[in-house]
């Protein structure tokens, strides 16, 4: 439709249309304002709610154009669009759902060889994770090199025994072994603290056995990446949340800060402290010191970032499982198997095309002018509008027992024990029409 309005006043008092587009002529200015409702993108090279409809056709209604109840019935949401290519858009899932899941669900170690009739390992129980409880076990049948049932049975029995006060046997610690082919596996059914990585240290000597933590089979792994200042480790991935952390919580420098310190000063010193003159010099406003910061992306050369993506981490990985002693299966990696869930329809965003979301996705629906676009059509669709304080994991190991995740309080990329559950979003690469 085109309006005619005399003056800006009569403008705005008309409000938004939220039926059809509309085209307003401001006559004592002459500007002409276009208004428009659920405007079709035919590329979504900006955020976009993204359906496809009864034939299977996709449509992409520009974020800030959405008028949910103006949309056709018949067309089903999917998630929202953000990441163009020119060949490929991600799609975050419409759904964020409550539930939270761990990274990791069990603990395993193999014994690939053992050389004595008394073998001696250590492990971390329920009860006093930081203590040490020494498992010995005298072996009696020494065929096949002592990996045999026999051996199983002894390792068992001696597992049983074991605890922590009030902590004792398989159903207060869930440790227990079995036989796989040349090797005997000892499981730990309760993933609940991070020390259950060990084995063994410098004090704490294996004895008479070849033994190693599998449960990671070859997932790989990397603790590294850069910042665009040339920085390394942990830092902003939301520049708007860290400046608000940092800029109360930052360090208070007592020496000169050189341009690429990893150690974020807060804003009064930033603006104020002779410590940072060269940071103001450099960066002219906090904000942009933050945003230098924040990981050097797009790369795929270093660290984290020359892993594995999440697609290839969701078809090795997502699907494991391991079975318990009572013979029940479980997942081995919830947060990757979370995305397996989602889906809709039969064709591009059916089941097993979605990945947990990845740090590579995070770096960019996290960038704060895409995340407001996100947050905007979230709300005129009525979806979960997503945040920068919600603590989410992502699809990439850190190291044996870390995996990257987003850190709510401040806005970073970092990561935590995947032994803790945090929520989980999954995201799509897919094709547009």
């Amino acid at each position: 439709m085109i309006k005619s309005f005399p003056t800006p006043a009569a403008y705005a008092a008309a409000g938004k249309p939220t039926d059809e587009t509309r085209v307003a002529m401001i006559q004592s200015t002459g500007d002409v304002c276009i208004d428009g409702v659920n405007v079709m993108m035919d590329r979504p090279t900006d955020v976009c709610a993204v359906f496809y409809d009864a034939d299977g056709k996709d449509h992409y209604v520009r974020w800030n154009t959405i008028q949910a109840a103006s949309l056709p019935a018949d067309w089903t949401l999917v998630g929202y669009s953000f990441g163009f290519t020119g060949k490929k858009v991600k799609i975050l899932d419409k759904n964020f759902p409550s539930a939270s899941y761990k990274w990791l669900n069990c603990w395993q170690y193999d014994i690939t060889a053992i050389s004595a009739a008394t073998i001696k390992f250590y492990l971390h129980m329920k009860g006093d994770y930081a203590a040490w409880t020494a498992i010995e076990v005298e072996l009696s049948d020494s065929s096949d090199g002592y990996i045999n049932a026999t051996t199983v049975s002894e390792i068992n029995a001696a597992l049983e025994a074991a605890g922590n006060t009030g902590n004792v046997g398989y159903d207060k610690h869930g440790y227990w072994a079995f036989l796989d082919t040349n090797k005997i596996v000892v499981q730990c059914d309760l993933c609940e603290d991070y020390r259950q990585y060990q084995i063994s240290d410098g004090s704490h000597a294996l004895v008479g056995c070849t033994m190693a933590l599998s449960v990671w089979e070859d997932m790989p792994a990397s603790s590294t990446y850069f910042r665009k200042s040339g920085g390394t480790g942990y830092g902003p991935l939301n520049v708007k949340k860290a400046a608000e952390y940092y800029g109360a919580n930052g360090a208070t420098p007592t020496a000169n800060v050189a341009i690429n310190s990893t150690s974020l000063v807060n804003k009064t010193s930033f603006q104020t402290s002779q410590y940072c003159a060269d940071l103001r010099a450099y960066y002219g406003t906090y904000e942009a010191y933050i945003a230098a910061n924040t990981p050097m992306w797009p790369q795929t050369s270093y660290g984290v970032f020359k892993l594995i993506d999440a697609d290839e981490m969701t078809r090795r990985y997502a699907s494991k499982i391991f079975t318990k002693k009572n013979g029940s299966t479980a997942v081995k990696f919830p947060a990757l198997n979370s995305a397996l869930s989602v889906g809709y329809g039969s064709g591009k965003y059916a089941q097993g095309k979605w990945h947990l979301s990845d740090v590579t996705d995070a770096c960019e629906y996290m960038e704060d002018s895409v995340l407001a676009k996100l947050q905007e059509a979230q709300r005129r669709m009525g979806t979960t509008v997503i945040t920068n304080s919600v603590y989410r994991w992502f699809a990439r190991r850190y190291s044996v027992f870390y995996a990257w995740f987003f850190y709510g309080a401040s806005g970073y990329l970092n990561s935590y024990y995947v032994t803790n559950a945090y929520r989980c979003q999954a995201v799509t690469l897919s094709d547009f029409d």
